[in-house]
């Protein structure tokens, strides 16, 4: 019985808390960097998965294919500022009911940018203008720990899957 309790007890607490000069005063376990790659395509991921339990892209998967623009993640790699569900939300419903499929593709090509981004490096491009799919241009806005493209706070950076990076903002630009 005792060799069970103490093979528990080991599996409970993890076999390094007992390792010879291991601290067990005010000791923590290292933590790994989260892994943020996915598989499967935007449109995929947008639509089916909710990230870090709180943010959900239902929205613009549905916007991705209501602009007939789901094959064209497959011909490029691109790096993509994806606004939340809750940033749709704030748009209305009637606005984004009221799109046509041409500016639709205009929205969610201001969003899009060509190759892969990285996202750690906006924290320090303050006044960076990044060129847009559709042509525009996003204004990088930061202060060494958060940054924003326009209007939209970047809220987790560097989700990658199959067709390339999105970065999770909170709120929809528009071109201009």
């Amino acid at each position: 019985m005792f060799k069970i309790i103490v093979a528990a007890t080991l599996l409970a607490l993890g076999a390094e808390a007992f390792a010879p000069g291991a601290s067990r005063v005010g000791a923590s376990r290292a933590v790994a960097p989260r892994d943020t790659s996915v598989m499967g395509t935007f449109v995929e991921d947008l639509k089916f998965k909710r990230y870090f339990n709180r943010f959900t892209f239902k929205t613009f998967s549905e916007c991705i294919v209501k602009a007939g623009m789901e094959e064209d993640f497959a011909k490029n790699t691109y790096t993509l500022f994806v606004p939340t569900d809750a940033a749709f939300e704030e748009l209305g419903a009637a606005a984004l009911d009221a799109m046509s499929k041409e500016q639709l593709q205009a929205m969610i090509k201001y969003h899009m940018l060509e190759g892969t981004v990285e996202g750690p490096a906006f924290r320090l491009d303050h006044g960076k203008l990044l060129t847009t799919v559709q042509g525009g241009t996003l204004l990088v806005d930061a202060d060494g720990k958060t940054a924003y493209v326009n209007d939209a706070k970047i809220e987790t950076y560097d989700v990658k899957t199959d067709e390339g990076t999105f970065h999770i903002i909170d709120w929809v630009n528009q071109p201009k």
